[in-house]
């Protein structure tokens, strides 16, 4: 019966050992030799980007959940730009449960707000700016949500803006605060 219980345990060993192992060696190679680049743009941002106003992430969060995901994606885009589709699943996979090892969730919202696209470039913080001539500080609510909405959906929404309003005003509900 021991014996069993040793091959039981040395199978139990290797099949969360090796994955582990695994894992790290992925962050070696393809996470940690990118930080420093990744950490350069929030340097590079404009401090409201860089650490958004507390209204613009409670948006993000009822826009995206958390940041996380969608700050990955955008870093991935940064990172690995000429990456064909067929290897882009897995490595998202890696860098979804990577990235947040490193990055603090403030860096997280800082990274989705710098770089996200918003119909004509990147960066919440440019659309304030092309749109209500405002910085993200200065943004009335119902402003701050249509410049997290745009990224939902840059383009539909430049053709459209009835409907950039519209989800505009779910986002302000879903964050509480809505009239």
């Amino acid at each position: 019966m021991s014996k069993v219980i040793g091959s039981v345990a040395k199978t139990m060993a290797l099949l969360t050992g090796v994955p582990v192992l695994a894992l790290f060696a992925y962050d070696m190679l393809a996470v940690r030799p990118h930080l420093e680049r990744i950490h350069g743009v929030l340097v590079q941002a404009s401090p409201e980007e860089a650490s958004p106003p507390l209204i613009i992430r409670e948006l993000i969060d009822a826009n995206a959940t958390s940041p996380a995901p969608h700050a990955t994606r955008l870093v991935m885009s940064l990172v690995y730009s000429d990456l064909p589709q067929s290897q882009w699943h897995m490595r998202e996979v890696l860098w979804r449960i990577l990235l947040p090892v490193h990055l603090e969730e403030s860096e997280m919202y800082g990274l989705y707000a710098t770089l996200a696209y918003n119909g004509t470039d990147h960066g919440l913080g440019a659309f304030a700016l092309r749109r209500y001539g405002r910085p993200l500080s200065q943004l009335s609510p119902a402003q701050a949500a249509a410049t997290v909405a745009m990224t939902h959906a840059p383009a539909p929404y430049m053709r459209e803006p009835d409907k950039l309003a519209q989800r505009a005003q779910a986002l302000l509900h879903k964050a509480g605060h809505a009239p």
